[in-house]
């Protein structure tokens, strides 16, 4: 539980759902602006995702 805290991906992931449900219940925000930013959200931690499998990859143990 402790690794999911300290997990840069799991906070992302949580601002991600928070921007989208906050987002939706607000009319006058497009609905492309949060799909957008969910999409964007995706991309991070992907790209993080990749950064941690060439760390570990590496020998470095990325966490």
């Amino acid at each position: 539980m402790a690794g999911l805290l300290r997990s840069r991906k799991f906070w992302i992931a949580v601002f991600g759902v928070v921007q989208t449900v906050v987002f939706h219940f607000m009319p006058d925000i497009d609905p492309s602006l949060w799909q957008a930013i969910d999409a964007l959200v995706v991309v991070l931690i992907t790209t993080i995702a990749v950064e941690d499998a060439a760390e570990k990859r590496a020998g470095g143990g990325a966490g």
